[in-house]
C-alpha cells in the first residue's frame, strides 16, 4: 500500500512539473552555436516596424536582424530571443525586427546581426564577429494589447495589415468582409504584412491567430491607410521561460539566472505541496 501510494504521488508530482512547460505556445529549446555581428542603422527594418521608437516599434534598439535561416520569409518578425554569450557571461534579451539577407555570416543557420545597443552586453565591437553564443525564445514584453495598421495605400479594394506589439509571433490572419459568412486566410509578405487584395467598401472582421493557436478578433469599420487599431486583448504566454514579470519588461533586460526548464513559483509551490504529503503519508503508513 505504501508503495502504491507514493508511486502515485511520484506521478502526479512529475506530470505537473512538466505542464508549465507545455503550455508555452513556442519551443524554448536552448540553441547553441549562434553567432552575431552588428549594424549601426536598426530603423526601418523589413519587418516593418519603422522607427523603433515610434508608434510601431518596440519603443528600444535591443533588436536584430535575422539570417534567412532565422528569418524564414518574415515569420519570425516581432519574437523575442534571449541570447547569451561567453565573451562576457552576460544575455541580453532582443526583438527580431529586421532581415540580414547579405552573404557570409547572415547565411548561417543562427546569426543574429545586432544593433551595437544589443551587441555591446555581449562582446566588444573589435572582436567583429561573436561565436559560441546560445540562444533560446522568450516572449516579448510589451505594453497594451496586440494591434493592428493597415498599410500606406490602402483603399476601398485592397489592404494589408501589419499586426504588432504581439507578446508571441503571428500563425495567421483572415479577413470576413461585409457580406460574407466565412473568414479568408491571407498570405503574409516577406516584409511581414498580410495581404488582402478582395476587400469591398464597408465594415470588416479581422481573425488573428497566434503561434499557440489562440485568437482574437477586432471589428474595423472601413479601409484606411496607416489607420491603426489596438485590439482588445493580448496573446498568453503562460508557462514560458522567461516571461516578464511586468509588462513593460523583457527587452534589453540581462539575464536573470534564469535556466531553461526551471519551473514558475506556482509550479515551484506545486511541487513543495505533493512532496510534503508525501512525507506525510509515509509518516502515517508507518
Amino acid at each position: 500500500m505504501k508503495t502504491f501510494v507514493l508511486f502515485v504521488i511520484l506521478c502526479l508530482t512529475f506530470f505537473l512539473s512538466i505542464s508549465k512547460s507545455e503550455t508555452c505556445p513556442f519551443s524554448q529549446s536552448l540553441v547553441t552555436g549562434a553567432s552575431a555581428t552588428y549594424y549601426t542603422d536598426p530603423n526601418a527594418g523589413n519587418c516593418g516596424y519603422e522607427n523603433l521608437m515610434g508608434p510601431l516599434g518596440p519603443g528600444n534598439l535591443f533588436i536584430a536582424a535575422l539570417g534567412p535561416n532565422l528569418y524564414n520569409n518574415g515569420k519570425s518578425c516581432g519574437q523575442c530571443f534571449n541570447i547569451s554569450s561567453p565573451y562576457t557571461n552576460r544575455s541580453v534579451v532582443i526583438m527580431a525586427t529586421d532581415s540580414c539577407p547579405d552573404s557570409g555570416n547572415c547565411q548561417r543557420s543562427s546569426h543574429f546581426d545586432l544593433s551595437t545597443q544589443a551587441f555591446d552586453v555581449l562582446g566588444a565591437q573589435s572582436i567583429g564577429v561573436l561565436e559560441g553564443l546560445t540562444y533560446f525564445k522568450v516572449p516579448c514584453g510589451v505594453n497594451g494589447n496586440v494591434k493592428i495598421m493597415m498599410k500606406d495605400g490602402s483603399n476601398d479594394y485592397w489592404t494589408a495589415f501589419l499586426i504588432y506589439n504581439s507578446r508571441v509571433t503571428i500563425k495567421d490572419v483572415s479577413v470576413k468582409i461585409t457580406g460574407k459568412t466565412t473568414y479568408t486566410s491571407l498570405s503574409q509578405s516577406t516584409y511581414n504584412y498580410w495581404i488582402s487584395p478582395n476587400m469591398v467598401p464597408g465594415s470588416f472582421d479581422v481573425r488573428i491567430e497566434s503561434v499557440g493557436g489562440e485568437f482574437i478578433y477586432i471589428t474595423i469599420p472601413k479601409v484606411e491607410s496607416r489607420k491603426q487599431y489596438e485590439t482588445s486583448s493580448q496573446f498568453s504566454v503562460d508557462g514560458c521561460v522567461g516571461t516578464p514579470s511586468a509588462p513593460s519588461g523583457g527587452l534589453g533586460s540581462p539575464s536573470t539566472g534564469i535556466s531553461i526548464g526551471t519551473p514558475s513559483d506556482a509550479s515551484s509551490l506545486t511541487l513543495y505541496v505533493l512532496f510534503s504529503l508525501t512525507i506525510l503519508f509515509l509518516v502515517i503508513l508507518n
